[in-house]
């Protein structure tokens, strides 16, 4: 990511988030994660000690928050979501509003700040089961989950932000 200093990770603590911010690190970035720290916190200790790394207990869809720690950013890295059949299933209206409802104001929000970069985590899931040979990005959204619906949803307005 040339001439990209500091990332904000949303979701940074989960498991991709948990992989991606120590190579960052090593790679000289500066790291903030905003995340709610559901399952802990990081065990690693390197990461705790660097001092370009910045850890942000909050909630994505906490706009004042997102106005607070987005100015300054070059990167967003948006990892932020529940990600489990069962959990969507247990409370779909909190699945909805954390993995649909605050995507657009983050992207806008991030847009209104400068930052020059944001990165989305989709998934090829958006695509459904298909018996096609090739599935490119022009193939239809048939999602099989609310999780492939809701990133499916999402993707139109990350393009609209450009």
């Amino acid at each position: 990511m040339k001439d990209v200093r500091k990332v904000l990770i949303t979701g940074g603590a989960g498991y991709v988030g948990s992989a991606l911010v120590p190579e960052l690190l090593a790679k000289g970035y500066k790291v903030v994660v905003l995340d709610l720290f559901i399952f802990g916190n990081y065990a690693s200790r390197s990461v705790l000690a660097n001092p370009n790394f910045e850890q942000v207990k909050g909630d994505i869809r906490d706009k004042e928050l997102l106005r607070e720690i987005v100015p300054g950013c070059d990167a967003v890295i948006h990892l932020a979501a529940i990600s489990n059949d069962p959990s969507f299933e247990l409370n779909p209206e909190l699945s909805r509003s954390i993995n649909y409802d605050a995507f657009g104001p983050l992207v806008k929000i991030s847009k209104e700040s400068g930052v020059s970069r944001f990165i989305f985590a989709s998934t090829s899931s958006v695509y459904g089961i298909t018996d096609a040979e090739n599935v490119t990005e022009d193939h239809p959204l048939v999602p099989i989950t609310d999780y492939n619906k809701y990133k499916g949803l999402s993707e139109p307005i990350l393009l609209q932000e450009q």
